[in-house]
């Protein structure tokens, strides 16, 4: 069950960068907050490698 809800993370995450490029917006909203487009992207980015990084873990044990 942990591996099908990393898997659903880091398809989040990529949606939310993708979809980051299609968009026109100066600004991303990320909970809430407004921020600079990049560092929109940057934390998504940070967010789907811890969560692909919890899953490589949890994947090698036996």
């Amino acid at each position: 069950m942990k591996k099908m809800t990393s898997i659903i993370g880091m398809v989040i995450a990529i949606i939310e960068i993708a979809y980051s490029f299609i968009g026109t917006n100066d600004t991303g909203q990320f909970f809430g907050f407004e921020m600079n487009i990049w560092l929109f992207r940057l934390l998504w980015l940070g967010l789907f490698g811890i969560v692909f990084y919890g899953y490589l873990k949890e994947s090698k044990k036996p």
